[in-house]
């Protein structure tokens, strides 16, 4: 029985590669790897950060696998990552750059640890979905532990991945089919990063993009009008899809955050901005 599409060759490795400068964490999307963060990876290592983009739990497998997982799964893989990068880079503070479920998961963590975590790029998150995925998610998460892991119980991604650089859709080599348990865990997720939004303070950069087909725009607009920060930056790609760090705009996308945690990370920096005049 075939479980998933063949997904396409892109590198899913992760992706880990301590440096002198401050320590970034790169969580990846719900049913990808980290190939859709690479491009913001490599920049931030090129800049001289520390960089770490693990594999999520159940993901990098099958949907079966996946469907295993819960989110608690997910958080506890991406909190072993957050300690082995700081204990490469000196047990100093960690940015957090999450993208779509990883971005919901870099929330969590901001929340969890106020003092370790110093700064947060969010993209595509999917802190509301849209209201019929939520219904099914729900739904089916009451049925027998059985049938909600049946490797049938899959939504499938309709043309693919959603991202309008046509090269990136064949060699994105995430799953093509997304476990309704996964969505349910997703939704839960969700909810529980909602209700903490006003305790998030960190600085945070914000991206979506205007042609995301998977998550409304105004999950973004609620997310950055409900955070706790003092500063709160908005970057809005009008080209790009879901997608974001491997769309047609990476390349503008990559440098805003190397910009923006530079600004953030770097105590010099940080104590220049704080010291100059209003």
């Amino acid at each position: 029985m075939t479980e998933t599409r063949r997904p396409g060759n892109g590198d899913s490795a992760p992706i880990f590669a301590p440096r002198k400068g401050p320590a970034v964490l790169c969580l990846h999307g719900f049913t990808g790897t980290p190939y859709e963060i690479a491009p913001i990876a490599h920049a931030l290592v090129a800049a001289d950060f520390s960089v770490f983009a693990p594999v999520l739990a159940g993901h990098g497998n099958t949907a079966t696998a996946l469907a295993a997982t819960s989110w608690q799964d997910w958080l506890a893989s991406a909190e072993a990552a957050f300690e082995k990068l700081r204990a490469a880079s000196g047990d100093g503070p960690v940015a957090v750059v999450g993208f779509s479920m990883g971005g919901l998961l870099a929330l969590r963590m901001a929340r969890l640890y106020p003092e370790a975590v110093v700064a947060l790029v969010t993209a595509s998150v999917p802190l509301r979905l849209p209201p019929w995925r939520v219904a099914v998610a729900k739904a089916w998460g009451l049925l027998p532990g059985f049938l909600r892991r049946s490797p049938l119980a899959t939504i499938s991604k309709r043309g693919g991945s959603d991202v309008t650089d046509d090269h990136v859709r064949r060699e994105c080599p995430s799953l093509q089919e997304m476990p309704l348990s996964g969505v349910a865990e997703l939704v839960r997720l969700a909810e529980l990063v909602r209700h903490d939004l006003g305790l998030v303070k960190q600085p945070t950069l914000v991206v979506h993009g205007e042609r995301d087909h998977t998550v409304p725009m105004q999950a973004s607009y609620e997310l950055a009008g409900s955070l706790a920060s003092d500063i709160v930056e908005r970057l809005w790609l009008p080209r790009s899809a879901h997608l974001v760090g491997v769309d047609v705009e990476r390349a503008h996308l990559a440098q805003a955050v190397v910009e923006f945690l530079g600004h953030h990370t770097h105590p010099t920096a940080k104590a220049a901005s704080e010291a100059s005049p209003a």
